[in-house]
């Protein structure tokens, strides 16, 4: 147990780990893979445990719940854990939790400096004081439901090695900025007040200039952050400037215009040119995912648009 405390701490911070009952058959398993800005992780306890980090001061930790139960204490609030609610500790806030037996976890570690810039990004304006969450995240809610299916998505990248790691990823930047914009839109804090209809409308002129630069860099990583910068504004503006100018998001508008200029290679280029260039020139890196996003654009496989 001294052992398993030790190697946990690495990764995250010092806490006190002890046991409750059946300590007897204490075992763990610890899977970590570090981002720019996060960390993926898994954890799991055998059996049940009592873990005091106090404040964890340097990160946030969302547990995503994947089997068992805990109980969860950040600052006054009390979190009962399972397969429907998962939590987040706010660092700073002190945490107390219990593991119960056979509790395994998802556990999204992200810097609360990288956090808080993304926070001020999304509400386009300096925020002064951390941002703090309602500890209690609904799996149930749709908007969670759908940013937790991004975390596993991240997830079995990183198990295949496609980013996070010695990856060299072109859109590892990207990946992570989804998963912090995602959660700070999704989850209960005290910035939740500014998406209430009081976003400041998105100009014509500001959405024409995303809009181009993301036909002048089609091939390149682009992130939510790019696009803010480009067209003058905050995230939150672009997205909803883009939502009721376009009906979808950014980064769908951005998939279409890929998607729309690889229709365009693949007719005009020799049947024995390769589908992984076409889909690597126009922003994709992963050759299967382009494959299925094609198919459902346009009613057939890049490599029978190219043969023909």
């Amino acid at each position: 147990m001294d052992l398993a405390r030790q190697l946990v701490t690495q990764k995250f911070c010092d806490h006190d780990l002890v046991p409750t009952s059946s300590h007897h058959r204490f075992d763990t398993c610890h899977n970590h893979v570090a981002g720019q800005m996060l960390s993926l992780n898994y954890l799991k306890y055998s059996s049940e445990v009592s873990i005091n980090p106090g404040e964890l001061d340097r990160f946030y930790l969302i547990q995503v719940p994947i089997h068992g139960q805990a109980t969860v204490t950040n600052g006054s609030k009390e979190v009962d854990v399972s397969i429907n609610t998962a939590s987040v500790l706010n660092p700073m806030q002190s945490t107390q939790m219990t593991w119960f037996e056979g509790c395994e976890k998802l556990l999204l570690q992200i810097d609360k400096a990288a956090l808080q810039t993304s926070a001020e990004a999304l509400v386009g304006m300096p925020l002064g004081q951390p941002v703090v969450f309602d500890p209690k995240v609904d799996m149930s809610l749709q908007a969670t439901s759908a940013w937790c299916h991004t975390l596993k998505e991240a997830v079995k990248v990183a198990q295949n090695g496609g980013a996070f790691g010695d990856s060299t990823f072109r859109h590892q930047a990207m990946l992570e900025e989804n998963l912090i914009f995602g959660f700070l839109s999704c989850q209960k804090s005290t910035i939740s007040h500014f998406f209430v209809n009081n976003e400041k409308a998105l100009s014509s002129s500001q959405l024409r200039r995303a809009k181009t630069y993301m036909l002048e860099n089609l091939a390149e990583p682009i992130t939510l952050s790019d696009l803010a910068y480009q067209a003058g504004c905050s995230l939150r503006s672009l997205q909803c400037g883009f939502k009721k100018s376009c009906g979808c998001s950014p980064m769908q508008y951005l998939q279409k215009q890929r998607l729309g200029y690889a229709h365009f290679l693949l007719q005009s280029l020799p049947p024995d040119h390769l589908v992984s260039s076409v889909a690597y020139d126009c922003g994709f890196t992963h050759l299967g995912r382009f494959s299925i996003a094609y198919r459902k654009a346009f009613g057939q496989s890049p490599k029978k648009t190219l043969g023909r």
